[in-house]
């Protein structure tokens, strides 16, 4: 293990609310993740590749802990235990920070049987993993850098390791100062950038007047070069004005994957600088204000009827690319069938219902 002084040791004398934000977000996927994967995977890996120190000088847990405690508390865990074997890999490099993880860690065992955590490098296992022709474990990996070097290749090896589901923290005022900057080929800044976006395409793809312009075409070139279906930027943090400093990125190529982080998304209830957006398209992202506003949704379903008739269920799957959920489609269908706008196939016996999956109709082309 490669030992190196912590570059922001100041960064765990507080304790803010993009952390606990942050921490909500993983705990909130993590205990509707390990019971997609535990009950038939047999093995499930957790990774965190700057694991930190375990806990804040506040007395809040760090994501190691979060990410152990999510399990150990669930209340599936006896039932999760038994069908698979859960590995945590917490990779820290600064020695003090180490010695205080593993003083974290110490206090949660004896660990029940089938619950394992180790240390070493994500670059390690995918050799590995490569030598023998085998797949990775049902993984989880959180990459929360201080800085925003994250080497694109890497991430993009991970994926096509297996199933895995990528959880970025991305620095990226920082990154956009740098993008700015249009270093010249071969220079190491250009490299670096090179490394992150997979290729130099960075030079004519990230622009746009401002960094939240530049940020809404950087996320989809960072997805392409991981190889994800899906990409939510799931929360980012905004420091005086509306200008984003930070985002949490959650990269996947699982339907069930990204519906879950969008349910985890909305559920923590974002108001003040903490904003949630859709990411899948990055010409239409919209905020989500703490007041959930579901206008825009309403137009959407209106358009779509507009052109033909469809199923309730259809919509669903239709909505996974945007940013709302089905329970906002249902309350939107119901309603406008309430008021008469739209009207549905009577399904015998069954009460309506997304569950009876009706045919919906636009009565008479009607536009509201």
């Amino acid at each position: 293990m490669v030992r190196r002084s912590d570059p922001n040791p100041s960064y765990w004398e507080q304790y803010g609310p993009f952390q606990h934000v942050k921490h909500e977000l993983i705990r909130c996927y993590l205990n509707g993740w390990y019971p997609k994967l535990g009950t038939w995977a047999r093995r499930v890996l957790y990774v965190d590749t700057h694991a930190g120190r375990g806990r804040y000088e506040s007395g809040d847990p760090g994501s190691p802990v979060v990410a152990l405690q999510t399990l150990l508390q669930h209340s599936f865990r006896d039932r999760l235990l038994k069908a698979s074997e859960f590995n945590f890999l917490f990779i820290e490099r600064d020695p003090t920070n180490l010695a205080a993880l593993e003083e974290e860690l110490s206090a949660l065992k004896p660990m029940p049987a089938r619950v394992g955590d180790a240390f070493g490098k994500v670059s390690s296992i995918l050799g590995d993993l490569q030598r023998e022709r085998a797949r990775m474990a049902p993984a989880f990996l959180f990459v929360d850098p201080y800085g925003f070097k994250i080497p694109a290749k890497l991430l993009a090896d991970l994926m096509k390791a297996g199933r895995v589901e990528l959880f970025i923290n991305i620095m990226w005022r920082e990154l956009d100062m740098l993008v700015q900057q249009r270093p010249e080929k071969g220079t190491p800044h250009a490299q670096t950038l090179d490394e992150i976006f997979g290729s130099d395409a960075w030079r004519t793809e990230v622009v746009g007047a401002g960094m939240d312009d530049r940020l809404e075409r950087a996320i989809p070139l960072i997805a392409r070069a991981v190889g994800a279906k899906w990409w939510t930027s799931a929360v980012r943090m905004v420091t005086g004005g509306q200008a984003t400093r930070y985002v949490l990125l959650h990269l996947t190529n699982s339907d069930d994957g990204r519906d879950l982080m969008k349910e985890c998304a909305w559920s923590v209830s974002p108001s003040g600088e903490f904003f949630v957006r859709r990411s899948d398209n990055p010409d239409q992202q919209f905020l989500i204000k703490p007041e959930t506003d579901l206008q825009p949704l309403r137009d959407w379903v209106i358009a779509r009827l507009s052109r033909r008739p469809e199923r309730w269920q259809d919509l669903h799957g239709a909505v996974r690319g945007e940013w709302w959920l089905k329970k906002h489609v249902n309350a939107v269908v119901q309603a406008l069938k309430k008021e008469g706008i739209i009207t549905a196939d009577a399904v015998q016996g069954r009460r309506f219902g997304a569950a009876s999956n009706p045919i919906l109709r636009l009565i008479g082309g009607t536009q509201n």
